[in-house]
């Protein structure tokens, strides 16, 4: 499928004048953005540290169980979304590169009235999915009802991410995640203060959905504020509606929508499989494990997310040369940062289990996080690959070699589930990331931008993987001699190996180029970032 663009892109005289405003003023945000990024982050982590045992203890198993069948569940819907969402903030960046207001009016429009049949269909299929749950899961008797009123809440909250999706992706596309950090940490903290309230106070099921929703809908308040606070001119009117852009919005989005299926697939379905097999209380185990892993994997994005506005703007302004810069180093600084992370759930993961949550969870959840925290390494060599094929609208590769990887997944997992229990829906989930996202993506991103693979490998995975082998040989001893014996001692120990690693880091992984950028952001704050200078066609590795 060819992927039509709206604008013949010119580079000369205006969008040279605009690559310094635009794109430039992208660059000088990245420290203040990955900053705000963390902090966000940081929130999130202290709200889950302090939510998931208060939802098991306050719900119960069997409850709990039932919350994580039906959160996933609901999440399908946002399959109907049909990838437009990406579409838009692509769009949106690459009109904002080449200074076109008014095609970003129409895109956000054209994207907006989409988005309206998406909303009808998450509110039908809410309602039909709470009346047949029971007829699918073994759901007790005085828990049904609840059930159902927590689906249908649910799919309110669903109906409104449709059209708000569409202006938090503007608010990326205008880089500006330190207002994305407030937007994500914002609703997280009212959500467990809520959340508190209502379980001490005898609430269940029903208050939670309905919380849940209620924070939903304020972060998409947050994001309609933004939008209009850093694009004043935006209007949406009916003369705005322009059938040439949903064409070329819909031809994006058809791989990208595909790409969601897989995505939902991969990460989706293992609490259903477990769920249908050995029923609800083992979805609580998988859960936790499944839940912590996932932390490391969106802690990613406090990077990673960076590398899309980037890549459209670059691509917009052929900036080729940037693009590979982008690729190669991007993929060896999201590795670089997932290992420590990697290494601790493996190594001291279960141990952190049964601090965080009893004892049964360090062997039930325990071998769940080790596996499932090996593919958060994988999904890190990946995640630039993904951001410059959606740039260069060469994600087709991307989509179908995912949903292969969704389709290996659900297959093993069925299988594996019947021979080693949940652990094996895990192990499923591995095998085919290994391939398609070690792989398949970055020799196929490799191949595009004429690097080579090989040397791809040696700046991007070698490198990092040398640097956080004396981490990993640390966590190892400290945990094989039982120094490990609380939360305290589990900070010290890692505190203390990471100190070592980032050093390792700094002398073994980072280039000159990215070395002399850190320095002017802790001395002279001359923001020139390393992952976007076009001077150079190719890194020196290369």
């Amino acid at each position: 499928m060819q992927i039509a663009e709206p604008q013949t892109i010119d580079l000369s005289g205006r969008a040279a004048s605009i690559r310094g405003r635009s794109l430039q003023a992208a660059k000088s945000r990245i420290p203040r953005n990955v900053l705000a990024n963390w902090l966000s982050y940081g929130t999130n982590i202290l709200v889950a540290f302090f939510l998931s045992p208060l939802l098991v203890h306050r719900l119960g198993s069997e409850a709990y169980g039932i919350w994580g069948l039906i959160g996933q569940l609901i999440e399908y819907s946002f399959l109907l979304d049909f990838g437009i969402r990406i579409a838009v903030a692509r769009y949106v960046a690459r009109h904002l590169a080449l200074d076109q207001p008014g095609e970003i009016n129409k895109v956000v429009t054209t994207g907006l009235a989409f988005n309206l049949v998406p909303m009808l269909l998450a509110l039908v299929g809410g309602g039909a999915l709470a009346y047949a749950l029971p007829q699918f899961f073994p759901i007790p008797s005085a828990l049904i009802s609840a059930a159902r009123w927590s689906v249908m809440i649910l799919a309110l909250g669903i109906a409104a991410s449709f059209p708000g999706s569409l202006f938090h992706g503007c608010v990326g596309a205008f880089f500006r995640y330190d207002l994305l950090g407030i937007r994500n940490s914002l609703p997280s903290l009212v959500r467990l203060l809520l959340l508190w309230f209502f379980l001490t106070h005898g609430f269940g099921l029903v208050a939670v959905a309905a919380i849940s929703t209620l924070t939903v809908c304020m972060g998409y308040a947050l994001d309609l504020v933004f939008t209009c606070r850093q694009f004043p001119q935006l209007s949406i009117r009916r003369e705005f509606y322009d059938s040439a852009i949903l064409r070329a919005l819909v031809n994006f989005s058809a791989y990208a929508f595909i790409l969601s299926v897989a995505w939902r697939l991969i990460f989706m379905t293992d609490n259903v499989v477990v769920g249908f097999v050995l029923g609800p209380v083992a979805v609580t185990f998988y859960a936790v494990g499944l839940n912590l892993a996932a932390m490391l994997r969106d802690s990613m994005g406090n990077i990673t997310m960076l590398y899309a506005p980037l890549a459209y703007q670059m691509e917009a302004l052929d900036e080729r040369g940037a693009l590979r810069r982008l690729f190669v180093s991007g993929s060896r600084i999201a590795l670089l940062y997932a290992l420590p992370g990697v290494l601790g759930l493996v190594i001291l993961g279960p141990r952190f289990l049964g601090f965080w949550m009893g004892p049964s969870f360090t062997v039930k959840s325990g071998p769940i996080l080790i596996a499932l925290a090996l593919e958060a390494g994988f999904c890190a060599l990946s995640s630039a690959s993904g951001q410059v094929l959606y740039a260069k609208c060469r994600h087709k590769l991307n989509a179908w070699a995912s949903l292969c990887n969704a389709t290996a997944n659900f297959t093993l997992s069925v299988i594996l589930i019947r021979w080693i229990g949940a652990v094996g829906v895990a192990w499923g989930t591995i095998i085919p990331a290994f391939i398609v996202e070690t792989i398949v993506l970055p020799v196929y991103t490799a191949s595009i931008l004429g690097v080579s693979p090989l040397r791809f490998y040696r700046s991007a995975v070698l490198r990092p993987l040398l640097a956080a082998l004396p981490f990993g040989l640390w966590l190892w001893v400290c945990r094989s001699d039982g120094l490990v014996r609380g939360y305290g001692s589990l900070t010290l120990v890692v505190a203390s190996g990471l100190v070592f690693y980032v050093w390792l880091a700094w002398k073994l992984t980072l280039d000159s180029e990215e070395k002399t950028w850190a320095r002017q952001q802790i001395g002279d704050r001359k923001l020139v970032s390393p992952t976007i200078r076009p001077s150079r066609a190719v890194p020196e590795e290369l």
